[in-house]
C-alpha cells in the first residue's frame, strides 16, 4: 500500500519540476486602478547582477506587453510615454548547464524576483507588485534556462496588469 503512494508522490514531484512557475504579490491595498488606453510604454529594468540579465528580462517584458495588447509601442529611453513600468530586480538565481546535467532536478530552478511599479505620465503609481518567475527544474523539460524564468516573470507581470 505504501509503495503505490510513494510512486504517485514521486511522479507528482517529477511533473511539478517539469514546468515553469510564477507568483505575484500585490503591494498596494485597495482596488487596482483601471489601465488607461496607452499607446506607448516606457520600460526600465534595474538591479541585475549582470547587465545582460536586465536586457534579457526587458526584452521578455516588452514582447509580452505588446503581444498581450497592453502596449502598442515600447518607448526608447528618454522618449515620452503614456505609462512607465519600472522593474527592480531583487534576486536572480542561476543554475549552470553543468549543474543541471550533473544534478538534474536537485540543482533546482532558475529564479527571477523583482518589484514592478506601474506609473502614469504624471508619475502617479497605478499598480505595484512583487513578481517571481521560476524556470522548470527537470533537465528534459526544455524550460530550464534563465530565459525561461524571464518569460515566466513577464507572463506573471502581464497577468497582474490585466
Amino acid at each position: 500500500m505504501l509503495k503505490p503512494t510513494l510512486s504517485v508522490v514521486g511522479l507528482a514531484l517529477l511533473l511539478a519540476a517539469c514546468s515553469t512557475e510564477g507568483k505575484v504579490t500585490p503591494l498596494l491595498t485597495g482596488a487596482a486602478a483601471p489601465l488607461p488606453n496607452a499607446a506607448t510604454w516606457a520600460l526600465s529594468v534595474q538591479g541585475c547582477p549582470q547587465p545582460d540579465q536586465c536586457e534579457e528580462l526587458l526584452t521578455a517584458l516588452a514582447g509580452h506587453l505588446v503581444g498581450a495588447g497592453l502596449a502598442a509601442r515600447i518607448a526608447l529611453p528618454g522618449q515620452p510615454a503614456d505609462l512607465s513600468l519600472d522593474v527592480r530586480v531583487t534576486r536572480i538565481r542561476t543554475v549552470s548547464t553543468t549543474a543541471r546535467v550533473v544534478l538534474g532536478t536537485v540543482a533546482g530552478r532558475n529564479v527571477v524576483v523583482g518589484t514592478d511599479t506601474l506609473r502614469d505620465s504624471t508619475g502617479a503609481v497605478l499598480r505595484a507588485f512583487e513578481v517571481e518567475g521560476d524556470s522548470a527544474a527537470h533537465p528534459f523539460s526544455g524550460q530550464t534556462t534563465l530565459l525561461d524564468a524571464d518569460r515566466e516573470f513577464a507572463t506573471e507581470t502581464v497577468a497582474a496588469l490585466r
